[in-house]
C-alpha cells in the first residue's frame, strides 16, 4: 500500500445497498488491472486483490457502528490486518492497522467530481 501511495492515485468507487457492496478499484497510471468486486456483509471471506494486484481475503466483513469493518489477509502471509472505512468529514476514510507490525495507516479519499 505505501508503495502504491506515493506512486499512483487511487480511485476507488463504491455503492452500497444495504449490506450489498459493489466496488470498483484502479490506480491511476495503471498498476494492475482495475478490480471489481461484489459482496454482502456477514460473508466468512471475500476474495480480492490490492492496488497493485496482489491476492487478499477481507474476512468476516460487518457493519461496526457507521463503520465497514474485516480483517485483511494476504493468503501468502501469515499476518493479520484490521480494516475499517467510513466518512469523516464528506471524505471516505480507509483505517488499516497492522498489529503484528505496529503499524497504523489512514487513506483519505475526496469525492471524485463528475
Amino acid at each position: 500500500i505505501a508503495r502504491t501511495a506515493s506512486s499512483a492515485q487511487a480511485r476507488q468507487v463504491i455503492e452500497h445497498d444495504g449490506d450489498e457492496l459493489r466496488c470498483r478499484f484502479e490506480t491511476v497510471p495503471p498498476m494492475a488491472p482495475a478490480r471489481f468486486v461484489v459482496f454482502h456483509v456477514g460473508e466468512d471471506e471475500v476474495r480480492g486483490s490490492d492496488d497493485i494486484g496482489r491476492e487478499t481475503l477481507l474476512v468476516k466483513p460487518t457493519w461496526r457502528g457507521q463503520a465497514l469493518a474485516a480483517g485483511l489477509r494476504y493468503p501468502k502471509s501469515s499476518h493479520m490486518l484490521r480494516i475499517e472505512r467510513y466518512m469523516e468529514d464528506g471524505r471516505m476514510v480507509e483505517h488499516l492497522r497492522y498489529p503484528g507490525k505496529g503499524v497504523e495507516m489512514r487513506r483519505i479519499f475526496a469525492k471524485a467530481s463528475a
